[in-house]
């Protein structure tokens, strides 16, 4: 790599990590009131919070390295131009073409670390906090339960408890238990249970006491009973809480005659993780005219441009979630279609600066409204 190569690559690290850093905190102060309710409410230790986040994070960090790419890259060009690096590389007889090789290989570095990282969140992608809680700390299900409300966990037990005097112990239970198919299921009702911890084999037990057994299937049974005990967390649980892949969504679709929407979404979910990483490489080469041909609109008319931009590719993602909830568009056509607009965009842009069309002219000049202004006497 050469000295100019070095020079451009290392003036994308600073801001792409000065980035990096503001968003992680601006996620962590936003879920600040988890993690203290989780430390002081619930009883949780500092060590288990960490563990929640670290399975959380991997998905946090997927969703802002694409930004922190677009502001980082935004930001060297920027810097560049205005200090008149540009025109003294064009004078060398640099051109503005053997600039893009370290910004390819910075470009590809965010891809790779994002591309890790969504494959890290397939792991927990759609889970609940409660399913979530129940990975991290099995040994209190109780932190997961609210009372007086219906609390689904790894999509198989819907539990309901009236009151809970302890961690361990609940009064007026309802559960509610999937079946393999549709046309099983059972629910118990119980006046009171006691959440147990078994080490061998691992899982979570729930002893209830005085309450009626329904199971509906081939037969429909109704037992009462003094003393039930059910496996809430085990082998079994395990192995429903584990994230579905492509094939065996698309294999449930093929099978349903009337699929559910939410396992669309699962499939556009799971084609963005495979998508979204391409991102880096689009935003990245957009900071180019961003930071060379918004000079004349003001100091921030890149990191503006380059706001709207972000703002305008989520809103597409959003959108493409509704439209694949209502049938309207395909998951993989739903996962690409953001990727496609950017990768217009920045095919636009780029053909522009190479051919170096000044269209700096037909931008607005963004500055401070008139009553905002110091006035000069």
């Amino acid at each position: 790599m050469k000295i100019i190569h070095r020079y451009i690559f290392f003036e994308l690290l600073t801001p792409f990590f000065l980035s990096l850093f503001v968003l992680v905190i601006l996620l962590l102060t936003q879920q600040a009131l988890l993690i203290m309710n989780l430390l002081v409410n619930k009883g949780l230790s500092v060590e288990t919070v960490f563990r929640l986040l670290a399975m959380i994070f991997p998905q946090f960090l997927s969703m802002i390295i694409p930004v922190s790419v677009l502001t980082a890259s935004t930001a060297t060009f920027h810097r560049l131009a205005s200090d008149g690096e540009i025109i003294a590389f064009k004078a060398s007889g640099i051109s503005l073409s053997r600039l893009l090789l370290p910004l390819l290989l910075f470009a590809a570095i965010g891809f790779g670390s994002n591309f890790y990282l969504s494959l890290k969140a397939m792991e927990t992608q759609g889970l609940s906090l409660q399913d979530l809680l129940v990975r991290v700390f099995q040994k209190k299900l109780s932190l997961a339960i609210k009372p007086q409300a219906f609390n689904d966990f790894m999509g198989r037990f819907i539990i309901y408890v009236e009151r809970m005097p302890t961690l361990s112990h609940l009064d007026g239970v309802f559960i509610y238990e999937k079946g393999k198919t549709a046309q099983e299921s059972t629910v118990i009702f119980s006046r009171a249970g006691d959440l147990l911890n078994e080490r061998n084999p691992p899982g979570l037990r729930l002893k209830l006491t005085n309450g009626t057994f329904l199971q509906q299937g081939q037969a429909l049974q109704y037992i009462r009973f003094e003393s039930y005990d059910l496996t809430i967390l085990g082998k079994r649980s395990e192995d429903h809480i584990r994230v579905k892949s492509i094939g065996e969504i698309r294999s449930e679709i093929r099978a349903s005659p009337h699929p559910d929407p939410a396992l669309f979404r699962a499939l556009e979910d799971r084609y963005k993780n495979y998508t979204y990483p391409f991102s880096c490489f689009f935003f990245a080469f957009l900071g180019i005219p961003y930071g060379i041909y918004t000079m004349r609109s003001g100091r921030l008319a890149g990191f503006v441009f380059a706001t709207i931009t972000i703002i305008l590719f989520y809103m597409m993602n959003t959108i493409d979630d509704l439209m694949v909830a209502r049938r309207l568009l395909s998951p993989a056509a739903a996962a690409a279609a953001p990727d496609v607009v950017l990768a217009i965009l920045m095919v636009t842009l780029l053909v522009l600066v190479f051919r170096e069309v000044d269209i700096r002219a037909h931008l607005p000049r963004l500055s401070l409204p008139s009553f905002l202004r110091r006035r000069r006497p």
